[in-house]
């Protein structure tokens, strides 16, 4: 499929690049990030660990989002896939999904650092979900239907990435504005001390 092929090629392009986040937005598969939680804890300064496979994998979102979880934010038009990307010391792992309105998204847990996305993304927005801080960008603003927000953990970062250039979210919700909602949905179901 052409558009895994381009989501292929810029995850490698943007980890090679030593940046931890995946600047596949155009692809149909692309890695998503962005997350709420009302949980209390707001993780300090990560570092990110290239000795373990994802330092981040306490929590599984392929396990934590539910089918029921799914269902409920009509996000099961299809099985989710696993997606597991690696490049050098940074590693993300999770799942791609489908809404029933046709747009992709991937929830995946990095050991990349908020401090890391912030110097390969400077202009990132700063936000707090879920008690957690997070930094939402658009990887590649030159490609329409993109955005990413990643959201601090303890062991690096959830990345949430939204891919919908087509607009088909039902409601109009710009990518960015729809990451931010489905990063507010996901954030809670990350455990504390994550």
């Amino acid at each position: 499929m052409r558009a895994s092929a381009k989501s292929s090629s810029a995850v490698v392009g943007f980890l090679t690049a030593g940046a931890i986040v995946l600047t596949a937005c155009s692809g149909e598969n692309s890695p998503t990030p962005a997350s709420t939680s009302p949980g209390p804890a707001t993780p300090g300064t990560s570092t990110a660990s290239s000795s373990t496979p994802n330092t981040a994998a306490a929590f599984d979102p392929c396990t934590a989002l539910t089918p029921e979880f799914l269902t409920a934010h009509q996000w099961n038009a299809r099985t989710p896939t696993p997606k597991q990307d690696s490049t050098g010391s940074f590693q993300l792992k999770g799942c791609s999904y489908v809404a029933r309105s046709a747009y992709t998204f991937r929830v995946q847990t990095t050991n990349g650092t908020l401090d890391q996305v912030r110097e390969k993304f400077p202009t990132a927005t700063e936000l707090t979900i879920g008690g957690r801080k997070a930094l939402r960008y658009e990887a590649r603003p030159d490609v329409p239907g993109g955005c990413t927000v990643n959201i601090d953990m303890k062991s690096g970062s959830l990345y949430i990435l939204v891919d919908d250039p087509r607009g088909l979210h039902p409601r109009k919700l710009s990518p960015c504005d729809n990451v931010t909602e489905i990063a507010e949905a996901v954030a809670p179901l990350i455990p504390q001390g994550s």
